[in-house]
């Protein structure tokens, strides 16, 4: 995509023809004052804004601010001459994205810029070694970052870090630090340069760059300056990749996992549980006569029952275990237990010995959660008439003495509810494997 480039007080004409060499498929519109840019950004967008630095120096932070709003996802730039480059530097803490010294040439500016999208350019051979920072600007950045994402989607940034400071190493190292960015105190004979990260959500951190002061610092800032976009680019792609997950693996409702992630989940834990020996143990249940809700107090009452119902089951599970709806008003929660080996198998039949009891902890838990379910003041929807009417019927199955897979202890557990609590006479939890089943609190 062609770059539009708004250039604001180059009175002189210090960039104009630099801009012409360096970028001359750019589109630059020229205005002589900050008054005739806030216009032009208001009624069209620009992918960058170059500013000469002069106008703001009395108010510069208020200037920068106004300028960042006004140029939404267009980089902010700054130019002028030497003396004002710290002014400049300062901005960089404020809204700027990077900035350059006049008299500025055509090579300045390609810096700046980017002779090709998201990857730095290569600076001119020198005769004398080249710095750290100069062997850097030849590397595929976009590249870098690209396939951290794709290998660490939840945490990118992260992987990207590593990945730089494998090139950095040993005499430079990059930090990333989220809100608030906090630059790290540099050691003796080092300096840290910092830029802060902006994404579509606002700023969400900074990058410090810490180097040895005999290094290239204008190169530096430079680097800095366009890993600092890149990380940007990173983060709303992150954002959005968890936004997308978690729509895929939550239920609308009520806000549990669904049927597709609990699958997965109770596949995950139980191979980890067949490796590391502790028990999993699968309670499914659903709301005694459902539709009865629906049809006397309508759908919208019926809705809020679901919602409150998840509710009260998530403020008695652990931390650790995991509560899903897998359709319409049947409910499942894993308990997993952390601690505790499990019983050693009989070798006469190779199966795991069943303990002379269930893990007590999920029972308990559910007790709980039956004496909430029942308690009037939890659904005022239903009124003086359903006080006391709500009831649920489960079942509880334990890998490994239940079933030794998954497809088998849902199984197991699915034949409990639906012939053994439900024909019990409902408002019962029906442990697969022992009778009776167990009544009500």
């Amino acid at each position: 995509m062609s770059q539009r480039i708004l250039l604001i007080g180059d009175n002189e004409h210090l960039l104009q023809s630099a801009l012409a060499q360096a970028l001359p498929a750019a589109s630059v519109l020229s205005v002589p004052n900050y008054f005739d840019a806030i216009a032009e950004l208001s009624t069209r967008p620009f992918t960058a804004v170059l500013a000469a630095a002069e106008p703001i120096e009395r108010r510069p932070e208020s200037a920068v601010k106004t300028l960042r709003e006004l140029a939404g996802d267009g980089r902010v730039l700054l130019f002028g001459h030497p003396t004002l480059e710290p002014l400049s530097r300062k901005m960089l803490e404020f809204g700027v994205d990077d900035y350059v010294v006049t008299p500025a040439s055509a090579t300045d500016l390609q810096q700046i810029f980017g002779s090709a999208p998201l990857r730095l350019t290569t600076p001119p051979q020198t005769t004398t070694e080249p710095s750290r920072i100069a062997q850097l600007l030849g590397v595929p950045l976009s590249d870098l970052l690209l396939d951290a994402f794709l290998l660490s989607p939840n945490d990118a940034s992260a992987a990207a870090v590593s990945q730089i400071n494998a090139h950095l190493a040993p005499t430079m190292r990059l930090i990333f630090n989220t809100t608030p960015p906090t630059a790290p105190t540099a050691g003796d004979g080092s300096v840290t340069l910092s830029q802060v990260v902006r994404s579509t959500e606002g700023d969400i951190g900074a990058l410090h760059l810490i180097l040895p002061r005999d290094e290239d610092e204008s190169a530096a800032r430079h680097f800095l300056s366009q890993l600092s976009r890149l990380f940007g680019k990173i983060a709303a792609l992150q954002d959005r990749h968890n936004r997308l997950q978690k729509l895929a693996i939550t239920d609308e409702l009520t806000g549990l996992y669904n049927g597709r992630y609990f699958r997965h989940f109770l596949n995950r834990i139980v191979e980890k549980a067949r490796v590391l020996r502790f028990p999993v143990t699968l309670f499914l249940f659903d709301i005694d006569n459902f539709k009865k809700y629906n049809d006397n107090y309508g759908h919208g009452a019926g809705d809020e029952i679901l919602r409150q119902t998840a509710a009260l089951m998530k403020r008695c599970v652990r931390d650790h275990d995991l509560v899903a709806r897998i359709s319409g008003d049947e409910f499942a929660v894993v308990f997993w237990e952390k601690e505790g080996p499990r019983q050693p198998r009989d070798p006469a039949t190779q199966v795991a010995a069943r303990p002379q009891q269930l893990p007590q902890t999920p029972v308990l838990i559910l007790e709980r959660f039956r004496r909430l379910l029942a308690t009037h003041e939890n659904f005022p929807g239903l009124g003086s008439a359903g006080q006391g009417t709500l009831t649920i019927s489960g079942a509880l199955a334990v890998y490994p003495y239940d079933a030794n897979s998954v497809a088998d202890l849902i199984s197991v557990a699915d034949r409990a509810l639906m012939f053994k609590a439900k024909q019990s006479g409902k408002n019962s939890i029906f442990l697969v494997g022992e009778q009776p089943p167990v009544e009500p609190a």
